[in-house]
C-alpha cells in the first residue's frame, strides 16, 4: 500500500481549524469536498462555516477552498460535520450538523438540484430537540432505499448551583433516525445503550458509524473509554438492535470508519491500541490525544475477519480521526484531522491523502 498527500489545509490568525469533511462525485466527473472552516476559535461548538474543494482529475489534485454554506443563514453558532450523498431523486445531498446555545445539535439536510452550485434551505432531519452527534461520512442509505442516521444523544443537565448547562457524557446513548421517502421525513427507530460493563465509563456510546452487511444485517460500532469500539447488530433494518458487546477494534476513545468498496470488501479505518507495559507516553499526549498510529485493514468476508493492520501515519506527535473515505478509479481518498502541537491540536488540519493498493500505484 502507498499513500500520498493531496492537499493540507492549515490554520491561519482567522482560520483556527480546518475539520470533518466528505466528498461526492458529481455528474460531469468531478469530485466534491465540503468541510468545516472555523474562524478565530477552535473548539467544537466555536464558529464555523462549511467550505468546498473540487478537483477535476479524480482527485489527484483539488483546487482552492471556496464558501458552501454559512452559520448566519441558519441564525446558528455552528454548523460542522459534513455527509455528501446522491439521492434517490438525483439531487446531491449535503447533511451537516447545526449547533446553537444552550446545548442544542441537530442533523440537517440540504439538497441542489444543480450539482453543488445551489442549495435548498436546509431542514432538520432529527424531529427532536436536544444534542445528538452525528459524525462526518456516516448517513447511509440501505440497499432497499431506507435511509439511517446514527446518532449519538448525549443528555444535557443543568447544575443546580449555577444553572449552566452540562453534558452528561457517561449515559450517551445511540438513537437512530430512519426515512422511507427520500429522506423528506424521518422518525426515531432503534436505540442502543452501553452494557453492563459500562458501569465505570465517562463516555457512554459516542460516534456511531454504520455498515450494512450482505446478508442485511446492520453492523453499529461505537467510540467508547473503555480502550475498544463496542458494536450492536440490527436483523430488522433498524427498529431494534442487539445488547452492545465488545468489538475486535481497540481504540483511544476515537471514531472508527467503515465503507464498502466496489469489489465488495470492507474497508476500515481506525486508531489501534496496543495495549502492553511500556507503550510510549505520547498516547496520553495534549496534543493528540492518543489517536496515533492511523491504520486501515481490509476483510474479504463481510467483516468477520479482517486483514492485518497497515499504517498510514505513526508520527507520534500528531493526532488522526474524523476520516471519510472516498473510493475513486485510481484508489482511496481519505480525508482526516491530522494536527500538532504546531497547529494548537490535532483537530486543526485537515489532510486529504489518496491510498494505491500495490497494483494501483
Amino acid at each position: 500500500m502507498k499513500t500520498e498527500t493531496i492537499k493540507l489545509l492549515t490554520p491561519s490568525p482567522d482560520n483556527a481549524r480546518n475539520s470533518e469533511g466528505d466528498f461526492i462525485r458529481l455528474n460531469d466527473g468531478r469530485i466534491l469536498f465540503i468541510y468545516t472552516r472555523y474562524d478565530a476559535g477552535d473548539g467544537d461548538d466555536d464558529a464555523a462555516n462549511l467550505y468546498g474543494l473540487v478537483s477535476d482529475d479524480d482527485g489527484e489534485h483539488f483546487g482552492e477552498p471556496f464558501p458552501v454554506f454559512s452559520r448566519a443563514d441558519l441564525q446558528a453558532d455552528n454548523i460542522m460535520s459534513v455527509t455528501l450523498r446522491r439521492m434517490d431523486n438525483g439531487d446531491v445531498g449535503l447533511f451537516f450538523l447545526v449547533k446553537r446555545q444552550p446545548r442544542q445539535c441537530r442533523l440537517y439536510l440540504a439538497r441542489s438540484k444543480d450539482e453543488g452550485t445551489g442549495w435548498s434551505a436546509p431542514k432538520a432531519c432529527i424531529p427532536h430537540r436536544g444534542y445528538f452527534v452525528v459524525n462526518n461520512d456516516r448517513v447511509v442509505r440501505l440497499s432497499d432505499g431506507r435511509w439511517i442516521i446514527p446518532a449519538a444523544h448525549i443528555p444535557v443537565l443543568t447544575d443546580d448551583e449555577t444553572g449552566k448547562a452540562y453534558f452528561d457524557g457517561p449515559n450517551s446513548i445511540v438513537r437512530f433516525y430512519v426515512s422511507d421517502d427520500d429522506a423528506n421525513t424521518w422518525r426515531m427507530a432503534g436505540c442502543c445503550r452501553p452494557g453492563g460493563g459500562f458501569q465505570r465509563t465517562y463516555t457512554g456510546l459516542q460516534e456511531p458509524g454504520l455498515i450494512e452487511r450482505k446478508d442485511g444485517v446492520l453492523w453499529a460500532y461505537f467510540r467508547t473509554g473503555e480502550g475498544r469500539h463496542y458494536e450492536a447488530f440490527s436483523f430488522d433494518r433498524g427498529e431494534t438492535w442487539t445488547d452492545t458487546q465488545p468489538s475486535g477494534f481497540t481504540g483511544p476513545d476515537s471514531p472508527m470508519s467503515v465503507k464498502r468498496l466496489s469489489d465488495g470488501r470492507l474497508f476500515a479505518v481506525w486508531n489501534p491500541v496496543p495495549i502492553y507495559n511500556g507503550r510510549g507516553r505520547h498516547v496520553n499526549n495534549v496534543w493528540t490525544g492518543g489517536r496515533t498510529p492511523l491504520v486501515c485493514a481490509f476483510s474479504e468476508d463481510d467483516g468477520v475477519t479482517f486483514s492485518a493492520p497497515e499504517v498510514i501515519d505513526d508520527d507520534p506527535g500528531r493526532g488522526f480521526s474524523y476520516t471519510s473515505v472516498f473510493e475513486t478509479h485510481s484508489g482511496i481518498l481519505l480525508a482526516f484531522c491530522a494536527g500538532g502541537a504546531d497547529c494548537g491540536g490535532m483537530l486543526n488540519t485537515l489532510r486529504i491523502i489518496k491510498v494505491y493498493e500495490e497494483d494501483q500505484k
